[in-house]
């Protein structure tokens, strides 16, 4: 990708964060006015990610921990509902593994080991349901969706051959030695920009002192919009190695997902 068009994206996501923040406020202040309180606050949120796969053709190798931060607004309808609402900005991903012809040499095949690191900014939207305050503490539970948008997508990735033609459409396992290099890389092209998502969670908000409360939360945030684009892998059968059709092994596009578990940390004024 040309410096002018990274410029140019980079940019977009700017101005994307910037129409998320004031797209939140606007829905705010045109929902205070028939709501019976309203809180706002900031939160950190480390979470643990991974990625899943649906089509079955690559493999999910294991999970990946990162941090966030959240802009916090309850609109309170009632003592005990609430509409959530905020931008969080989040960083996801995990490792995957698939195949690939190896470009230099059709006789290879190659093992693709990727550690994605991806960022989003997203616009929560949750059904709040809060206890009655019990002492100084209020138990809330919540559920709803998320809309987000990628702002930053690279990878750590390795790529080694492992399957060898020994004869006209039949495969065996190449062994090399030694550890593969991983490169940092960007993967924009590769990732898609949308994410939308099921949010469930719940917490405790405790008051401090006057209207300032302490809020600690743990929430399950699933996307179900496939995360790749336009990803190239080769078939695989359940034991991981070439599906092969007419002496030719069959490709197909990568399909799946992240998941990630957050705790949130935060205060509300």
């Amino acid at each position: 990708m040309s410096t002018l068009m990274r410029t140019i994206q980079t940019s977009l996501r700017s101005t994307t964060i910037l129409v998320a923040f004031l797209a939140a406020f606007s829905l705010f202040s045109s929902t205070q006015s028939i709501a019976q309180d309203f809180k706002m606050g900031l939160a950190i949120s480390p979470n643990t990610a991974w990625m899943v796969s649906t089509d079955y053709d690559h493999e999910t190798l294991g999970a990946k921990v990162n941090f966030g931060f959240e802009f916090i607004a309850d609109v309170l309808f009632s003592e005990n509902y609430a509409l959530g609402l905020g931008v969080n900005v989040f960083n996801t991903g995990g490792d995957v593994r698939y195949l690939v012809q190896d470009p230099q040499d059709d006789d290879y095949l190659m093992n693709v080991d990727r550690t994605y690191s991806l960022q989003y900014v997203e616009l929560p939207l949750t059904f709040k349901m809060r206890t009655n305050e019990i002492g100084y503490s209020t138990v809330f539970g919540r559920f709803g969706l998320g809309i987000g948008m990628n702002i930053k997508a690279e990878a750590d990735e390795a790529r080694y051959r492992s399957y060898e033609e020994v004869a006209n459409g039949q495969w065996s396992t190449y062994e090399v030695g030694g550890s593969p290099i991983s490169d940092r890389i960007p993967i924009d092209s590769d990732v898609k920009l949308f994410r939308a998502s099921m949010i469930v969670g719940g917490g405790i908000e405790r008051t401090l002192s006057g209207t300032t409360a302490l809020v600690v939360g743990l929430n399950y945030n699933a996307s179900f919009t496939n995360t790749h684009k336009d990803v190239e892998l080769i078939n695989v059968d359940s034991s991981q190695s070439p599906v092969v059709l007419s002496n030719v092994v069959t490709t197909g596009e990568m399909k799946g997902h992240d998941s990630f578990i957050s705790l949130s940390v935060g205060i509300l004024f």
